[in-house]
């Protein structure tokens, strides 16, 4: 019989799409839930983050590797009658950082351990939250230029809008390759979301319970697609919007008319700004609600 307060061990298993459905379960529980451990999100990105999942005491864990050691991520489930002092005394002898760490669960854990977490905010990683209504009509100053923008696309292009399935995914991963192409010199990490999205593709039908997306068409060529989730009855989220910057007002019009087909819903995020100068101005531009705020932990046993 192991004794009170002896280290356990958590049995992780590398990410699969086999977990995905029993994933989902602890991840509706959560009261805050961040794009960043979504299971596409965590799909997409696991050839990069190499993420493991457990499941114990009625939450599912969360790590990542980390050059040659791991970071794990909020742990998932309904914290309500969570002991954490016990479990993170089996779990965690000594300690443990955490990343993605949103705003409600660190302030459980802060009345928990008060000086034994250090807590830093992650302000690049905070998930920008709209009002889907807001997105689509634009109304008012505060949307002057992208009411704008999206107006001289619609007026001025023979425009369509289809959504990705099995027929046209081909016809995506080829605009995806020459929009790298062009945009690559950018930034190293685009190489990285390259990979992420076609891993997405790979997998779209297996994922078809939760993702969506949508392809825009100027004279029946692809001017630019997004992909998103439907995170439950009221939120979605974006994970990946590209578009021709050369086509003038493809973004703007892409976002709205993604958002016409959604209007079941009432919140969409968009997800962070990564410390992006002209990312974060482009994000605050459309006006946001609110954020999921995000911190880094990390713990130590007293």
């Amino acid at each position: 019989m192991r004794r009170s307060g002896q280290m356990v061990m958590l049995q992780f298993q590398p990410l699969s799409l086999a977990q995905r459905d029993k994933y989902n379960i602890y991840y509706q529980r959560c009261r805050e839930k961040s794009s960043d451990t979504s299971f596409i999100n965590l799909w997409a990105w696991n050839n990069k983050y190499q993420t493991e999942i457990a499941f114990a005491e009625d939450l599912c864990w969360l790590r990542f590797r980390k050059e040659n050691d791991y970071i794990y991520g909020p742990p998932l489930g309904d914290y309500k009658f969570v002991n954490w002092q016990k479990l993170f005394a089996q779990y965690f002898p000594k300690q443990a950082q955490f990343k993605s760490v949103t705003e409600t669960l660190v302030k459980d854990l802060q009345k928990v351990f008060a000086s034994r977490i250090e807590v830093l905010e992650d302000r690049d990683n905070w998930e920008y939250l709209y009002n889907i209504a807001d997105l689509i009509n634009l109304s008012g100053e505060k949307y002057r230029n992208q009411r704008k923008l999206s107006n001289q696309f619609m007026q001025n292009n023979n425009y369509k809008l289809e959504p990705i399935d099995e027929r046209n995914i081909a016809s995506v991963r080829i605009f995806q390759q020459e929009w790298l192409e062009q945009n690559k010199e950018k930034s190293i990490s685009l190489e990285q979301e390259n990979e992420a999205i076609n891993k997405v593709l790979d997998s779209w039908l297996d994922l078809s319970n939760h993702i969506f997306g949508y392809i825009l068409f100027v004279n029946d060529n692809i001017v630019g697609y997004t992909i998103g989730e439907k995170q439950d009855e009221e939120n979605i989220i974006i994970h990946f919007e590209k578009a021709l910057y050369d086509v003038r007002g493809a973004y703007p019009a892409i976002n709205k008319l993604t958002l016409q087909n959604m209007l079941q819903y009432k919140i969409v995020n968009r997800e962070q700004d990564l410390g992006i100068e002209g990312l974060r101005r482009a994000k605050e531009e459309y006006n946001p609600i609110g954020f999921i705020k995000k911190y880094q932990l990390v713990f130590r046993q007293g």
